[in-house]
């Protein structure tokens, strides 16, 4: 290019001079001169026949195109651009569509209603769109979506032999092709269906998920396990190596320390929560940590999030629980049918419903304590026993369901496990 302003001919030379201003402009970030340098000449004689020019010019189109149309990266998450991952995007998006899920919102007014639907389907939108490889390719290169998919067609019909050629004349119109399907409330929640009903949802935080019952008849007894699951190391590590033999003079044997009681009125090491009602640190709220430890004399858990380490209260805490299993519902078709809890939120007179997102059906539905059985590991809150009332208010975990008698066993303390009626539970 260089070369050419000092040997080419004066048109020559004011052809490369714009193509250089107009990198100087894009550098700058003043993508409309630049647009504007490379136009005023493509309008001068035989400009369009040199290819340099025309490329650069159509170049300029989509960086001004790119720089001024929504940015998909930034609506699943203000910390995205370009150069996240599949695990980044993945990561950002669970985040986003936990925090906006319309179920979340129905205890709210209208319009916090209508602004969570609407932020549903853009989050599910730009996230299914940036998720197919190509799409995603073409749109990083700066096309929009009407001319991803006029790509996306033109590469169809050239392998079927239609040979449709390029879009002939300077890209930015030139249509015939849908820009993509527009992403309505059925569709959306489609995509976070499917997307909670591959992997682990929450296997990037590690632990486990909680066990689980879905999917067994009715009357079966399903044992989820002893104390013993509860976390923590078998037996006492130190005993086995703090023996009397092998010390040299014969030195006394030392007495292992007791391990700590077992606790089972607080969320179990490794416990999945997501992160709610956070004040001083706003910007946290809807992450998914895993519980490390619970302090007692501080009264908070320590969760890790993220590489980092958050001392939070259980009321700022929501249990993520796979494997739970709807129980006489109102309607034949969600019977026995399991899922993944992601939260809880009051209907319009208070009482709490569990929102569980069924992958199956690619729905998600708002149930009632009573019509819900929990996985063993979860932690519950003990409500409205009559016959002992003594027992109201204590926490306990689940540690397994009797389908015929339909209570739960529910440890309180290494001595205390009493069997209770699904409305006498309550998710911590």
């Amino acid at each position: 290019a260089n070369a050419a302003l000092y040997h080419g001919s004066d048109a020559s030379r004011g052809r490369v001079a714009a193509r250089l201003g107009a990198e100087a402009l894009q550098g700058l970030g003043r993508y409309a001169d630049a647009l504007d340098l490379l136009e005023a000449q493509l309008e001068k004689p035989d400009a369009k026949a040199d290819r340099d020019l025309v490329d650069a010019y159509r170049k300029a189109q989509r960086l001004l195109k790119k720089a001024s149309r929504p940015d998909l990266y930034k609506i699943v998450s203000p910390d995205l651009d370009e150069s996240a991952d599949e695990a980044a995007l993945k990561k950002a998006y669970k985040k986003a569509a936990l925090r906006w899920h319309p179920d979340r919102f129905a205890a709210k007014g209208e319009a916090e209603q209508t602004k969570a639907a609407e932020e549903f389907k853009r989050i599910n939108d730009a996230y299914e769109f940036l998720t197919d490889p190509q799409r995603r390719r073409l749109w990083d290169d700066g096309y929009d979506r009407e001319e991803v998919e006029q790509q996306l067609e033109m590469q169809k019909q050239q392998r079927q032999g239609g040979g449709m050629g390029g879009f002939g004349g300077f890209p930015g119109g030139g249509g015939g092709f849908p820009g993509g399907a527009r992403m309505d409330p059925q569709r959306a929640q489609e995509v976070f269906s499917m997307f909670f009903g591959g992997d682990d949802p929450f296997s990037d935080f590690g632990g486990g998920g909680g066990g689980g019952m879905g999917g067994m008849p009715g009357g079966i007894r399903i044992q989820m396990g002893g104390p013993g699951m509860m976390g923590g190391m078998p037996g006492n590590m130190e005993s086995m190596f703090m023996g009397g033999g092998g010390f040299p003079g014969g030195q006394p044997r030392r007495r292992a320390s007791r391990p700590e009681p077992k606790r089972f009125d607080v969320l179990r090491t490794g416990a999945q929560v997501m992160l709610h009602g956070l004040v001083s640190a706003a910007d946290r709220n809807d992450e998914v940590g895993v519980v490390e430890r619970y302090d007692d004399g501080r009264g908070r858990y320590q969760i890790k999030v993220e590489g980092d380490v958050l001392s939070l209260k259980g009321a700022n805490l929501h249990q993520l629980l796979r494997g739970v299993r709807l129980l006489d519902v109102s309607k034949p078709e969600l019977e026995g049918k399991s899922g993944t809890l992601l939260g809880t939120r009051p209907d319009r007179t208070g009482e709490t419903r569990y929102l569980i997102n069924l992958a199956s059906l690619k729905q998600t539905v708002a149930v009632k304590a009573e019509n819900l059985i929990l996985p063993g590991g979860a932690l519950v809150r003990i409500r409205d026993v009559q016959s002992k009332p003594a027992l109201n208010g204590k926490h306990g975990t689940i540690q397994s369901w009797d389908g015929a008698a339909k209570r739960y066993v529910v440890q309180i303390t290494p001595a205390e496990a009493p069997k209770l009626k699904l409305a006498n539970v309550e998710l911590v």
